[in-house]
């Protein structure tokens, strides 16, 4: 497990190879045993062609490991101290294959956007505002490696529900966090899918490097 501040102060940094098991301590008793967070990355196919649908948390928690080494992260973790309290997924839009290809999340435009596909916090540790600490801390990161801007696509009826169905947020979350919404709920999808919304938050200029 990473050491974090000794005073129990909040940190937040990407998830290296060294710390992936603290991927798992957040998401322990959430989705079963424990969520790798690899469903927005790839497709059904992907997934069987690398293993992944069958292998268990061995194979998952390797490839995790290896996205890890990458320059760009596939995320980051949030600690209480030393503890894990929460997770949250950044990626180019072009890395997240099943987020890119979904009826649910098509492009608004051309622009080279990353992507906040999930978020989530420990049991115990919510309602204490980490969740809008890592969307900003998120957004940073992005910018730092040359996202020009960051978007989401939460929830777009805000309806309270227990946390553990809300891992991709809501749009009160990413309003509070500074995203504004960019286009609405999209008509024609099957009625049993969940409502969403696209929302989207700029890098300033300052913040953006050119990778």
């Amino acid at each position: 497990m990473a050491k974090g501040a000794p005073d129990g102060k909040l940190t937040i940094r990407p998830l290296t190879p060294a710390h992936v098991d603290d991927l798992k301590v957040v998401t322990a008793g959430t989705w079963g045993a424990s969520c790798w967070c690899l469903f927005p990355r790839y497709t059904a196919a992907q997934q069987r062609e690398r293993g992944l649908d069958k292998g268990g948390d061995v194979v998952r928690r390797a490839e995790v490991a290896r996205l890890a080494r990458r320059r760009n992260a596939p995320g980051l973790i949030a600690y209480r101290g030393e503890e894990p309290v929460g997770w949250i997924a950044i990626g180019p839009r072009s890395d997240l294959s099943r987020i890119d290809r979904s009826r649910a999340t098509p492009a608004v435009d051309e622009l080279a956007v990353w992507v906040i596909p999930c978020i989530t916090v420990r049991r115990g540790r919510r309602g204490q505002g980490l969740a809008v600490a890592m969307i900003k801390a998120a957004v940073d990161y992005a910018a730092k490696l040359g996202a020009p801007a960051v978007e989401a696509y939460p929830r777009a009826d805000n309806k309270r529900l227990n946390d553990d169905f809300v891992f991709f947020g809501t749009e009160s979350l990413f309003r509070k966090a500074g995203f504004r919404q960019v286009r609405g709920v999209i008509a024609g999808l099957p009625k049993s899918w969940t409502p969403r919304v696209t929302m989207r938050q700029a890098v300033p200029k300052r913040l953006a490097r050119t990778r």
